[in-house]
C-alpha cells in the first residue's frame, strides 16, 4: 500500500501516499487510512481489481498469477522441494517483484495522476518490498495473516516442521533458503532498477524483515503474541470490510432462504481443491442425509462442480450455489459456518 504526500496538514499528520503492496483481498481495510486524509493506493494481482475499486481505492497491478501460487500451497502444504516447483515459484515472484516499484512510483493507470509513495505496507511474500523501500528511503510496515517473525514457541508455518528446541533458529535457515533461492533476482532488481549494490553471496542478508515493524491479523484468543516477539511486533485482531449494510442480495437468493430452516455455509475461499467435483458430490450427500439446507460458496476451488446440480432437480431444494457474498450479511442467517 503506498500513500501520497500532499501539502496541506490535518490535525494528526501531514497527509502521505502510502502505498499497499500486497497478494491478497484481505487487506483492503487499510484503506481507513484515506478518511485521515492520506492517499492510499492497493498494489495486488489484476484478480481483484474491481473488487478494490469498487471499494473507492486506487488499484495499480502487481504481477503474478495467485491462483497458480495458492494451487502449489495446496498440493505441497510448504516450501518447494522438487525443481520444476523452483522453477515455478522464481518465475511467479520475478513477476512480482518486477511490478513492486512501479506500484511505488508510477502514475495512476487511469488518470495519469503523478505518484510515489511515502510509506510501503506489504506482506512478506511480496518479495523486493524491502529493496524497493531501500532505494526510495521510505519506512515500511509489515503486515500479514500468518506468523512469519521468528519465535522459540512454533516452527514456521510454511515449512511444517515439527515443534523442537530450534523453533527460531528454524525461521532463520528457512528465511536464508529462500534468499538463496531468489538472490539472483534480488541483486538483478537491486542494481538494474534499483541503482543499489548487489547482496554478496556470502551475505546473511537479503531483504529480512525482522527487524521492520509487524502486525499479524489474527485473533489473541487464537494464537496469542509470542512472548519472544518484542515490542515491534503485535497482533492487531482480525479485520472486516462490513460491506453487509450495503449489499442488495440477489432476489433467488432471498426467495432460497425463505423456503425453509436456515442453511449451512460451506466455502473454503481461496483455497484450491484437487477434486472439486468429489468435494462437492460428499458435500451434498452428507446435506441430504442430515436432512440440512446447505449454501456452497464457489470460491477459487471451484465447489460445485458436479453433474448433481444439472441431472437432480431437487438439489435445488437444499443447496444455494453462491458466487459472491459478504459474510457480515450472509452469516447471521445461517445456523452453521463451514470454512
Amino acid at each position: 500500500m503506498t500513500i501520497n504526500h500532499k501539502e496541506e496538514q490535518s490535525n494528526l499528520a501531514a497527509s502521505m501516499k502510502y502505498s499497499a503492496v500486497v497478494r491478497a483481498r484481505h487487506f483492503l481495510h487499510i484503506t481507513w487510512l484515506q478518511e485521515f486524509g492520506h492517499h492510499v493506493r492497493l498494489a495486488t494481482h489484476v484478480l481483484f481489481s474491481d473488487f478494490v475499486k469498487s471499494a473507492g481505492v486506487e488499484f495499480y497491478p502487481l504481477g503474478g498469477d495467485p491462483k497458480v501460487l495458492a494451487a502449489y500451497m495446496a498440493r505441497n502444504k510448504g516450501l518447494p522441494l522438487a525443481p520444476g516447483e523452483f522453477i515455478l515459484h522464481r518465475k511467479q515472484f520475478k513477476a512480482i517483484m518486477e511490478s513492486i516499484l512501479p506500484a511505488c512510483t508510477e502514475p495512476d493507470v487511469q488518470t495519469g495522476a503523478p505518484f510515489r509513495a511515502q510509506a510501503i505496507i506489504a506482506n512478506p511474500p511480496a518479495y523486493g518490498q524491502a529493496h524497493v523501500a531501500e532505494a526510495l528511503g521510505v519506512p515500511l510496515h509489515v503486515l500479514f495473516t500468518v506468523p512469519w517473525t521468528p519465535t522459540n514457541e512454533f516452527p514456521p508455518p510454511i515449512a511444517h516442521l515439527p515443534k523442537t528446541p530450534g523453533n527460531r533458529v528454524s525461521y532463520v535457515l528457512v528465511d536464508l533458503l529462500i534468499s538463496w533461492i531468489l538472490r539472483d533476482l534480488i541483486n538483478d532488481l537491486r542494481t538494474s532498477k534499483l541503482k543499489l549494490p548487489p547482496i554478496p553471496y556470502l551475505s546473511m542478508y537479503c531483504g529480512s524483515l525482522y527487524h521492520l515493524p509487524t502486525g499479524y491479523m489474527w485473533s489473541r484468543h487464537v494464537l496469542p503474541k509470542p512472548k519472544d516477539w518484542g515490542p515491534l511486533v503485535d497482533v492487531v485482531g482480525y479485520c472486516f470490510l462490513n460491506d453487509g449494510s450495503k449489499y442488495q442480495p440477489p432476489e433467488a437468493l432471498v426467495n432460497w432462504m425463505k423456503k425453509g430452516a436456515k442453511p449451512i455455509y460451506i466455502g473454503f475461499g481461496s483455497m484450491l481443491l484437487d477434486d472439486p467435483k468429489k468435494t462437492t458430490e460428499i458435500i451434498l450427500a452428507a446435506l441430504k442425509s442430515t436432512g440440512q439446507r446447505g449454501i456452497l460458496s464457489r470460491g477459487w476451488g471451484d465447489l460445485g462442480v458436479c453433474e448433481c446440480f444439472q441431472l437432480v432437480s431437487e438439489v435445488a431444494d437444499y443447496v444455494f450455489l453462491l458466487e459472491d457474498c459478504p459474510h457480515d450479511w450472509l452469516f447471521p442467517q445461517c445456523s452453521a459456518v463451514v470454512s
